[in-house]
């Protein structure tokens, strides 16, 4: 399809009045209606600033200021460091050539001029800059897109006071870390109140990362409020998101999930997995790995899930987290491992044993190359003592 060009707008800057308008002519017959001329360089600039030209038509040799310092200038201003300036000289030479491209010209046409060859220069240089423009406008907007979908993604995810408010009420220690690969990313954590005893931890990690996995977080949101959790074990719960997600995730795309309920009255924490990395559980000083198996959410209507259950007494801990801390590594260091994770938790808790989250995040960092392949969310819950 041809680019429309009838909104262009060419400066002509040349001090010979039939020079001006023969090239206003040819312009004309090419479908170009605003054009601005100039007899010299110093006006040329003040036009330039006045018409803001889509292109301009320069000769190289004038009285006052030469085309080759005015375009010299020009490329100064970072606001025309993308105008196109098309040189038209007598001297056809490769010296001369090398003079109009080293003062910043985008291109360059010998005296006499060609009608033909000019029109064929002139659209060429306005459609590159046309599709150049369309091209940085259309990123820009889906900049500012991508910016506000992540404020609305972060929107989804627990804040800062809400975790202590929560931490208080259950007398717990609650620490979060969330961090997309690009904008936005297949992530979604949150805590959920259920009455005066009892609090429950959700972690999903959709496949992929990007775009795509952020809608289904978006879609995954909107679900939950349909599923309470209050009466229903947290297997059942599982059961049932995993049908409604079914029903509204595309083809090939599914999310791994923890859901788990603790109950302060009895000390227990019971949850129910669908593929997600073992969590770690530190009881006593001892730190080890859950099981967590189970079929990925989205995969099947009929997938069952297994309530599991432990003693989670107070001074105890649990660190959830997604498969990018234990499958992102950088140059000559191996991926830290599902095993790998209760040492690295060690190490954090030596540093800070009340809030090792932080030790952790340094110590995966110091050997992952940036920025991030997946999406990390990394989770520390402890019970006070």
């Amino acid at each position: 399809m041809p680019i429309s060009l009838a909104a262009s707008r060419v400066l002509i800057v040349d001090d010979n009045e039939f020079n001006r308008k023969s090239l206003a002519l040819m312009i004309r017959r090419a479908g170009l209606t605003q054009i601005e001329v100039a007899e010299n360089g110093v006006e040329g600039l003040r036009k330039v600033e006045s018409f803001r030209p889509d292109l301009v038509l320069l000769d190289v040799s004038m009285p006052v200021m030469d085309g080759l310092e005015m375009c010299r200038r020009l490329r100064e201003r970072l606001t025309h460091e993308e105008l196109p300036i098309l040189f038209q000289t007598a001297l056809d030479s490769d010296e001369e050539q090398v003079r109009c491209f080293e003062a910043g010209g985008s291109d360059f046409i010998s005296k006499p001029i060609k009608p033909g060859e000019c029109v064929a220069r002139v659209r060429h240089q306005l459609e590159k800059r046309k599709l150049f423009t369309d091209l940085a406008n259309f990123r820009a907007r889906v900049e500012r897109e991508l910016k506000h979908a992540k404020a609305m993604q972060l929107s989804l995810l627990p804040e800062p006071k809400e975790l202590e408010a929560v931490a208080e009420r259950y007398e717990l220690v609650l620490d979060a870390h969330f961090e997309t690969s690009s904008e936005l990313g297949g992530d979604f954590w949150n805590v959920y109140p259920l009455d005066s005893h009892r609090v429950a931890f959700l972690l999903v990690d959709f496949a992929g990362h990007g775009i795509t996995a952020a809608i289904n977080t978006f879609r995954l949101h909107t679900l939950i409020d349909r599923f309470p959790m209050q009466h229903v074990p947290p297997s059942e719960w599982l059961a049932g998101l995993n049908r409604a997600l079914k029903e509204v995730l595309p083809v090939g795309q599914f999310a791994t999930a923890f859901f788990g309920i603790l109950d302060l009255h009895t000390d227990t924490l019971t949850y129910a997995s669908a593929g997600a990395p073992n969590p770690v559980v530190g009881i006593a000083g001892e730190l080890r790995l859950l099981d967590s198996a189970g079929l990925v959410l989205g995969a099947s209507r009929r997938a069952v899930y297994a309530d599991r259950s432990l003693r989670l007494p107070r001074g105890s801990c649990l660190f959830l987290y997604s498969d990018a801390l234990i499958e992102c590594s950088g140059p000559g260091n191996e991926p830290i491992g599902q095993d790998g994770v209760p040492g690295l938790l060690r190490g954090a808790m030596a540093a800070n044993r009340a809030r090792p989250l932080g030790p952790l995040l340094e110590r995966f960092y110091a050997r992952t190359s940036l920025p991030l392949r997946d999406d990390l969310t990394a989770v520390w819950i402890a019970r006070r003592a």
